[in-house]
């Protein structure tokens, strides 16, 4: 079959038409590349917003699809809208190339003991909304100047000194195979920077009437690279944005599930991160959605809310200000680690009930006074403390159980067929994810790993909205007597609530320990 190949002109664009003009002549194709100048490449002294539209440098390519003037296209994944207009349609993903972030430094500008590797004030050039917020929250002194260009271009004005470093895919400086010698070279991971959706990968797009291109195209597609990005890009969709949305997500394999990671960094407020696990895409394109859709809606615009809880403010804070609440946090109680000595050898779940819980397990590990099974996994309630797992015993399977918090816990133990179960926690704290493992005949051990110690506040921020208790020790420190005027009263969890009971208040409870679980009874009108 003959084909003509729609394609930008730029040194990384004519690349990649021309490695899939060498995969269709493997498959018996005759394929003729023909260059389509898209606004993209005309337009090169504005910063990338979303007022450029989100087919910046696709449209022209489409249009010409449309009107047969080309048979398909080749893109770059990440440019391409989620949205296609309609009659076209992505015949292949082929194999994804290296999807991450490069940093690039002049001799001089790097210094090893500072994030990212970078001197004082340094002057870092990026034309990504995305990279810019991530870059500025990791390194408030940077400098953050525009850049545009084609890669060779960019490489270019690094070198004559306009900058002290730039940040590129790796995707486009490997296909390029571009000379960095004399550079200082940082790579920056999912876990630090997330590419754009579908960075690294091709997009090859065709009319959806044409069978035998489409037919062409499908042997092309390379099926983990086509899944994965559409879980990247089913999320971009699923936030209403194109590729100005400052969002990098990453989708990859993580015993034996897909792992999403990502970054929202709305025009307001704080950014918000996901990193979640599952089998099924769709659903994990849900999950992921709910947790950063109020960085843009804001649902919590002009609320005060008071967080009771421990030595130090949650993750979760973060997330209530990223949904437009005005946020105070008090340290209630602190935290004293038991004199713990057990050996876990043999159990094959650990029921972890807090972050607090991790933290003093990971101590209790490395002086030797607590020994886990090489095999057991972690058992965590919500995403913010299996954030923490995953941080403190990186080698560990980690499972997120779903609310109520410990009752969960003890329902995911079960569910993945737990043979033995150790159930950690503060002295005190709800056994009802023990008492289910328990009562289902699975061998089962508690262990208190600390005590909580009473502090009082110094001081309550006045006339909140919305009080939060994040643990029962909060509410013994500061019972809802002592708050002035008529704040709704509120509590992480079933055994706070308890506890919140006694006190004689019928509390509103999260259904689950995290931003989507809270905004249930924040949000005005619940």
């Amino acid at each position: 079959m003959k084909l003509r190949v729609g394609t930008r002109g730029s040194d990384l664009a004519m690349w990649q038409a021309h490695r899939t003009q060498g995969l269709l002549a493997g498959l018996g194709h005759e394929a003729e590349l023909v260059i389509v100048e898209t606004s993209g490449d005309r337009i090169q002294d504005v910063p990338l917003t979303a007022d450029l539209g989100r087919s910046f440098f696709t449209k022209e390519i489409e249009d010409a699809l449309l009107r047969e003037d080309i048979d398909l296209a080749v893109h770059s994944l990440k440019d391409l809208a989620v949205d296609m207009p309609p009659g076209l349609h992505l015949g292949a993903v082929p194999e994804r190339a290296d999807p991450r972030e490069r940093l690039l430094l002049r001799p001089g500008a790097a210094d090893p003991t500072r994030p990212l590797g970078l001197v004082e004030g340094a002057r870092v050039g990026t034309s990504s909304p995305r990279r810019r917020r991530r870059l500025a929250e990791l390194r408030p002194d940077l400098e953050l100047l525009e850049l545009r260009g084609n890669v060779p271009t960019r490489l270019a004005k690094l070198r004559r000194g306009d900058y002290d470093a730039i940040l590129l895919a790796c995707a486009g400086l490997d296909r390029l195979g571009l000379d960095v010698d004399g550079l200082e070279v940082v790579e920056l991971g999912p876990e630090v920077l997330p590419g754009a959706p579908g960075q690294g990968a091709l997009g090859l797009q065709c009319r959806a009437a044409d069978a035998g291109v489409r037919a062409a195209l499908a042997a092309l597609d390379d099926d983990w690279a086509a899944r994965t990005t559409a879980v990247e890009r089913g999320l971009l969709k699923a936030l209403g944005g194109g590729c100005s949305l400052p969002l990098g997500a990453f989708c990859d394999a993580a015993d034996g599930e897909l792992r999403l990671r990502a970054f929202l960094y709305p025009e307001a407020g704080p950014a918000l991160e996901v990193d979640l696990r599952g089998d099924d895409p769709e659903a994990l394109v849900e999950r992921a959605a709910a947790l950063l859709r109020p960085a843009l809606d804001r649902p919590l615009q002009g609320r005060r809310v008071l967080l009771l809880g421990g030595p130090r403010p949650p993750r979760l804070a973060r997330d209530l200000e990223a949904a437009g609440a005005d946020v105070a946090f008090a340290t209630c109680f602190g935290v004293e680690a038991l004199p713990v000595e057990a050996d876990l050898a043999g159990c094959d779940h650990v029921l972890c009930a807090s972050t607090t819980t991790l933290e003093v397990l990971r101590r209790a590990v490395d002086d030797g006074r607590v020994a886990l099974d090489a095999a057991a996994t972690l058992v965590v309630p919500g995403q913010a403390t299996a954030r923490a797992a995953r941080e403190l015993f990186p080698d560990r399977a980690v499972v997120v159980g779903d609310p109520p918090r410990s009752l969960g816990l003890g329902r995911a133990a079960l569910a993945r067929g737990a043979r033995s179960v150790a159930a950690l926690g503060a002295e005190g704290g709800s056994a009802d994810g023990a008492e289910a493992c328990a009562a289902a005949g699975v061998a089962t051990r508690s262990l208190a790993l600390y005590r909580t110690v009473p502090e009082a506040p110094r001081a309550l921020p006045a006339d909140p909205d919305a009080v939060l208790w994040l643990a029962p020790a909060a509410v013994r420190a500061v019972t809802p007597a002592t708050l002035a005027g008529g704040p709704r009263l509120l509590a992480m969890g079933p055994s706070t609530a308890r506890e919140l009971e006694a006190a004689g208040v019928d509390a509103a409870v999260a259904v689950s320990p995290d931003l989507p679980g809270l905004l249930t009874i924040l949000s005005p009108g619940a």
